[in-house]
């Protein structure tokens, strides 16, 4: 009951698979890519008021 011999099917399953989810993957980032701006890094942070710190 204990072959030796792979089949090469489920290799070639595999295989396609995986690349099937890096081209995947790659097609997410690149379409993605474009879009993001300097906008998006930016994080708003409020000012400590002048008035009323204490002076």
């Amino acid at each position: 009951m204990i072959y030796s011999d792979e089949k090469s099917g489920g290799r070639a399953f595999s295989l396609i698979a995986i690349l099937l989810v890096i081209f995947g993957i790659l097609a997410v980032l690149v379409a993605t890519g474009g879009r993001h701006g300097s906008a998006a890094a930016r994080v708003w942070v409020p000012q400590a008021e002048q008035q009323g710190m204490g002076q």
